[in-house]
């Protein structure tokens, strides 16, 4: 895929962290170019934008995974380790009783600070719809799911008992699986698990992980129930997606945001499937972790994310990990469930695949069209509206084009998205960016930043008010725009990256914000606008930092931390790309951190040197600005 090239109070300290100074110092004074037939709007002020902390599901690819599960019976001995249903309860009031065991394996979140944990279940059976009470123990020592009988079955951990009432899967009350969207199903049910979970993992007195005891009551049939287990059936009608699957789900490190990237490098995951591009998710806390925990989560548009291509035209090529990814309030996609608040957008250029996926379950699809393949169309860049429409920056074919919410409906023909609902020229389109404040939809391409009036509903776009990026340092040769960013705390201002390097944008041009820099270059600005592109952020200032060097392919910043991240290829401030990957893709995510002994510092992240292939990381935010 061809990518052309005195201290402050605590919060101001942190918005400086991350490049926000213009409304927290005196602006240069001077001539700022500005339209004189009008007054310069105010820039405007700064913002506190909620983050998403990491949620991790266990699964085969998860730093948590599934170790095993069944159930016991006091009127037989059998191994019932293999089927797809766990029992709890008596169906016949109390002649035959039933309970079942589970474990997952949590020993990569030993230390970690864990705000919440629950285990999401599928009730496929009950004894009653009034929603008798079920019960979850951890258990006192180790079991063998072929082996263990009502006779052997361990003793359980006191002090830790959590209840949950539902009833679900009968006549009068069935169950409504909902392949397309799982989350959304009326048979998804959870249990609080954090004192438990937050057991297992703390780092002194820890209570062994021995799993956990499911039971219900054992005198009534009323309390009687039946759930998924992790031996899904293609031939249930419920249970046979792995959603639906037991599943611990654990969310931890508040404050920490997660952090995205695409993977093009197949991974031997040794999970199903055994070697796959993934887009991965990571855990900002301590990056110098990861080459012992990995991802926490890998995404991947295939059959255990009940990912559908009804008409194999979604995925005509390879999936190479997602070259745009963003997560985004659900809006004209809300739903139940615990998905139904966000959504996470997704484009990969090699397969061509758009599609906006519930977050976190990232199970399902609510949006899916193809735009063509890297050879085709080579997209780079994925925006979804608040409208649930959907935008793409296509480079190859130099385009901006919107498809409607109605186009990408889960189950349409490709015929539904044939013909974009509006198309926008932009030579070498890369990145999009909505701005939710004046309803517009930034661009950027080789040359230009640019600003389209966007109608919500519509999708319209309306004319194109171009800013003409600065030259490269060389003073002749294009930029060559990548990326655009929201500067979280900041919603006036934009990261601008480019094969030149790294600025920031004011959409106001409300006052002078340049100075010297790399670039862009004094001689540059000659004939710029010193009122729009920024270079007076505090990393900018201090050896340059985050602007170190060119051919930056993302940048960010966390609204938490202040933290800056950013990717970069082929250049002395990147770190140096494997061999034999693709040139656009680095192994490393650079860190700027402010500030260690008060001065920010520098440093690349990675957790396999020699193989992993990243395009773009993000700060899984979902705010637009």
């Amino acid at each position: 895929m061809i990518r052309h090239k005195g201290r402050l109070p605590r919060l101001a300290a942190l918005l400086i962290g991350a490049g926000l100074t213009a409304s927290l110092v005196t602006a240069p004074s001077g001539d700022d170019g500005a339209d004189a037939s009008a007054p310069a709007p105010e820039a405007a002020a700064y913002t506190v934008t909620p983050a998403v902390s990491p949620f991790v599901q266990s699964g085969p690819r998860n730093i948590i995974t599934r170790v095993q599960d069944t159930y016991v019976s006091n009127v037989d001995s059998a191994d019932h380790s293999t089927e797809h249903l766990l029992r709890l309860g008596t169906p016949d009031g109390g002649t035959t009783k039933y309970r079942s065991f589970l474990k997952f394996d949590v020993s990569k979140l030993n230390g970690a600070d864990i705000k919440s944990a629950s285990l999401r279940m599928y009730n496929s059976d009950t004894g009653s719809c009034d929603g008798y009470w079920m019960y979850a123990n951890p258990v006192a020592a180790a079991w063998d799911p072929s082996a263990i009988t009502w006779a052997n079955q361990p003793a359980l951990v006191t002090g830790y008992e959590t209840s949950a009432k539902f009833g679900l899967g009968s006549a009068a009350c069935p169950d409504r699986p909902v392949d397309s969207d799982p989350d959304t199903s009326n048979a998804i049910k959870r249990i609080d698990l954090t004192a438990t979970v937050k057991a297992w993992t703390r780092m002194q007195d820890r209570l062994p992980n021995n799993g956990l005891r499911l039971s219900a009551g054992e005198l009534g049939s009323v309390a009687y129930k039946e759930l998924c287990s992790m031996n899904p059936a293609a031939s249930d009608p419920a249970c046979h997606l792995s959603y639906y699957t037991p599943t611990l789900e654990v969310e931890f490190n508040p404050g920490a945001p997660v952090i995205s990237a695409g993977d093009e490098y197949a991974v031997n995951y040794g999970g199903y499937p055994a070697t796959s591009s993934a887009l991965e998710f990571y855990d900002s806390s301590n990056p110098s972790l990861w080459p012992a925990t990995g991802p926490y989560q890998r995404w991947v548009p295939d059959a255990y994310h009940s990912f559908k291509d009804p008409y194999g035209d979604l995925l005509p090529t390879t999936f190479a990990g997602g070259t745009e990814h963003r997560l985004r309030a659900a809006d004209a996609y809300e739903t139940t469930g615990l998905s139904g608040k966000q959504v996470m957008a997704i484009g990969d250029g090699q397969s061509g695949l758009v599609a906006v996926v519930p977050y976190p379950a990232l199970s399902g699809a609510r949006f899916a069209i193809n735009v063509g393949t890297e050879q085709e169309t080579n997209l780079h860049g994925v925006e979804v509206m608040p409208d649930g429409n959907v935008a793409v920056a296509l480079s190859k074919v130099n385009q901006v084009r919107v498809y409607t919410k109605a186009q990408g409906a889960i189950g349409n023909a490709p015929s539904a998205y044939a013909t974009a609902a509006y198309t926008k020229t932009l030579e070498d389109a890369h990145s999009l960016l909505f701005d939710k404040d004046t309803n517009s939809l930034w661009a950027i391409g080789k040359n230009q930043l640019v600003r389209y009036p966007y109608t919500l509903g519509t999708g319209e776009l309306g004319e194109p008010e171009p800013f003409t990026l600065p030259l490269n340092a060389d003073g002749y040769s294009s930029p060559y725009g990548h990326d655009i960013e929201p500067v979280y705390g900041n919603p006036d201002r934009m990261w601008v990256s480019a094969n030149a390097g790294i600025v920031q944008f004011s959409k106001s041009g409300a006052a002078s914000c340049y100075k010297t820099s790399r670039w862009p270059t004094s001689t540059a600005m000659e004939h710029g606008e010193p009122n729009r592109w920024c270079t007076d952020y505090i990393d900018e200032d201090h050896e340059k930092l985050i602007n170190q060097g060119g051919m930056a392919k993302s940048v960010g910043n966390d609204p938490v931390s202040g933290r800056v991240i950013t990717t970069c290829v082929k250049d002395p401030a990147c770190h140096a790309t494997v061999a034999g990957a693709a040139a656009w893709t680095t192994p490393a995510i650079t860190f700027v951190d402010c500030c260690v002994n008060g001065e920010p510092t520098r440093h690349h992240e990675f957790w396999r040197e020699t193989n992993a292939q990243y395009y773009r990381a993000r700060w899984m935010v979902p705010s637009y600005n």
